[in-house]
C-alpha cells in the first residue's frame, strides 16, 4: 500500500501577519475558528471515503498562518477525524507550527495527548529590536519560555526556525541565536534567509527606505555562522536551509523533497498525487461555502509531464544532503543519466562542484550558492 502525507493549513493569526509574510493568513476571522474546523472535519471525511482507503499516513503536518491560535480541544477534535479517516502507520510523524506568544501548557498537554510528536516553534531571532522590526508578536523571553515549557511537558522532537538576513541583523545577532539553541539541545533548526515578497509590508518599508537589509555578502556569512556553528554541535545540514540532530530528520519535508505524494486540507491547499498537482481555493468564504455545498473545493488541476516531473526530482534531490540516487533515477525514468549527462557532470564534478558517491550525485559542501547553476546544468 502506498504512504501519503497530509497537510493541514490553519490560517488564523494573532492580531497582525508579521511584515514579511505573504502566506494565506488572516488575523479578523479568528471568530470563526469553530466554523473553520467544523470544514476541515467535513474535507477530511470527503477525502476519506477515498484516500483513507488507498494509502496509509507517514506523516501529517499543521502549518499556517499560526496552528497555535487554535482554542483548546479544537486540535483534539481534528485529529480524531484523521484517525477515523485515514490509516496512520505507527511511526507517523505528526507536526505541528506553533508561535511564542500562543502557547501554552494546556495546548501542549493536548497536542501530545492527540499524538502530535513533533512541535515546530517559530523564534526567527533572540534580538527583541529584530523581532519588532518584522513584525513578531513575541519577544525573546517568550520565546526562550515556549521552549522550555515544550521540553518540560514533554517534546522530545523540537524545531526551531530562525531567520537570516534581517534588517539591521549583525553576525552577533545570529551567533546568540545558534548559541543558545545549540544550549538547549534544539535537535532540529529551520534557518531561512529572509525574502521579499511582493506586496508585504516589509518589502514596502525597504522599498521607501524606512529599514535596510544586509548585503548578500553579509547574509551568506550569516549562513556560514549558522552552518558551522550546528555542525559542530551534531546538528548537521540535510538540506539547503535544514539541519538536525542523526535520526531526527524532518520526514514530512524529507517526502516534498522525494516528490513524494501529499494531500492538503484547508484554505489554499496545494496538493500532489498521482502525477497531478490540485488546490484548493485560497479565498476563505468560497472554501466554506464549497465544504458545504459537499463539494471539494478544487480550483485548478495540472498534470505534470514526464520531463516536469524527471526535472523536479532532480532539483529536489540535490538539494539535500543524499543528493540524487541515479539507480533509482534511471529506473524510474528510464536511460542511463551518468551517461545522459556524462559532458554536464565531468565539467562541475572537475571544478569541485559536485560528486559521486555510493551511486548518489551529490553537491559539494562549497558549492550550495551556486546551486541553482548546478541543477541548470543537470536537468
Amino acid at each position: 500500500m502506498n504512504t501519503l502525507a497530509l497537510y493541514f493549513h490553519i490560517p488564523f493569526c494573532n492580531e497582525r501577519k508579521c511584515d514579511y509574510c505573504s502566506f494565506i493568513s488572516f488575523c479578523n476571522k479568528n471568530d470563526r475558528m469553530d466554523e473553520y474546523v467544523d470544514a476541515l472535519i467535513k474535507e477530511i471525511k470527503m477525502r476519506g471515503a477515498k484516500e483513507g482507503k488507498e494509502y496509509k499516513i507517514s506523516s501529517i503536518f499543521f502549518g499556517g498562518g499560526t496552528p497555535s491560535v487554535l482554542s483548546d480541544g479544537q486540535m483534539t477534535k481534528i485529529m480524531i477525524a484523521i484517525k477515523q479517516n485515514f490509516r496512520l502507520l505507527p511511526n507517523a510523524e505528526i507536526t505541528i507550527e506553533a508561535n511564542p506568544e500562543s502557547i501554552t501548557e494546556s495546548k501542549l498537554r493536548e497536542y501530545l495527548l492527540v499524538g502530535v510528536n513533533r512541535l515546530s516553534i517559530g523564534v526567527q531571532s533572540l534580538n527583541d529590536k529584530l523581532l519588532a522590526a518584522i513584525g513578531r508578536r513575541h519577544t525573546s523571553k517568550q520565546a526562550k519560555e515556549a521552549l522550555s515549557l515544550a521540553k518540560k511537558i514533554g517534546f522530545k522532537n523540537i524545531n526551531v526556525d530562525m531567520m537570516i538576513g534581517l534588517p539591521e541583523q549583525t553576525l552577533s545577532d545570529v551567533k546568540k541565536t545558534v548559541k543558545y539553541l545549540i544550549k538547549e539541545r534544539v535537535n532540529h533548526v529551520s534557518a531561512y534567509s529572509l525574502i521579499l515578497e511582493p506586496g508585504t509590508v516589509l518589502q514596502e518599508k525597504v522599498r521607501v527606505g524606512v529599514i535596510k537589509l544586509p548585503s548578500e555578502d553579509e547574509t551568506v556569512e550569516m549562513y556560514n555562522l549558522v552552518l558551522d556553528m550546528l555542525s559542530h554541535a551534531g546538528i548537521k545540514r540535510y538540506e539547503v536551509s535544514n539541519f538536525a540532530m542523526l535520526d531526527y530528520e524532518c520526514k514530512h519535508n524529507q517526502n516534498y523533497w522525494r516528490l513524494g505524494e501529499y494531500l492538503a486540507f484547508g484554505v489554499g491547499g496545494h496538493s500532489y498525487m498521482k502525477d497531478t498537482r490540485f488546490a484548493n481555493t485560497d479565498d476563505f468564504d468560497k472554501y466554506l461555502q464549497s465544504i458545504e455545498n459537499n463539494t471539494l473545493p478544487i480550483v485548478s488541476v495540472e498534470k505534470l509531464s514526464f520531463n516536469e516531473r524527471r526535472e523536479e526530482t532532480i532539483m529536489l534531490a540535490l538539494r539535500t544532503r543524499e543528493g540524487l540516487n541515479l539507480e533509482e533515477f534511471d529506473n524510474r525514468f528510464g536511460g542511463h543519466f551518468l551517461r545522459d549527462k556524462k559532458k554536464e557532470i565531468e565539467f562541475l564534478s572537475n571544478r569541485g562542484f559536485i560528486s559521486l558517491r555510493n551511486g548518489c550525485l551529490k553537491v559539494s559542501e562549497n558549492a550550495y550558492y551556486v546551486l541553482n547553476s548546478i541543477i541548470l546544468k543537470l536537468v
